[in-house]
């Protein structure tokens, strides 16, 4: 079964003194997999939660913080290399990664809140 994840939109930067559009950019994102998974939702706790791929490596990965409080931290490991904190998710923020060659990618994902039944949410495809 094939499965495609894409992300189309426009990032648009405003001088908020003039109102003048200093830039805008088009983004297009497309992956095409075999397999997904994505949860809404997920509590993550204090602990590190591994969370469980659709294919190794992943291409593709799409994390939200729901919380308003609370930072949870993207921990990963690249095809071939070895695991890293990647970023720490302020409240609310969120990471989209898209890896287009089918050998590179993830083979490892662990989210840490920094607290109990912290809510994110999560789309995975390769």
């Amino acid at each position: 079964m094939a499965v495609t994840a894409q992300l189309n939109g426009v990032i648009t930067l405003t001088d908020n003194s003039t109102g003048a559009i200093q830039l805008q950019k088009t983004v297009a994102l497309s992956y095409s997999g075999t397999e997904t998974s994505f949860g809404s939702q997920v509590l993550i706790g204090a602990s590190p939660v591994t969370i469980p791929l659709p294919v190794s490596p992943t291409q593709f990965l799409y994390i939200k913080n729901l919380s308003t409080t609370a930072t949870v931290t993207a921990t990963w490991s690249p095809n071939g290399g070895i695991s890293n904190p990647v970023l720490v998710l302020q409240p609310l923020a969120g990471i989209i990664f898209s890896e287009p060659n089918t050998v590179s990618g993830i083979t490892t994902l662990t989210l840490t809140a920094s607290v109990a039944s912290t809510p994110v949410e999560f789309i995975l495809l390769g």
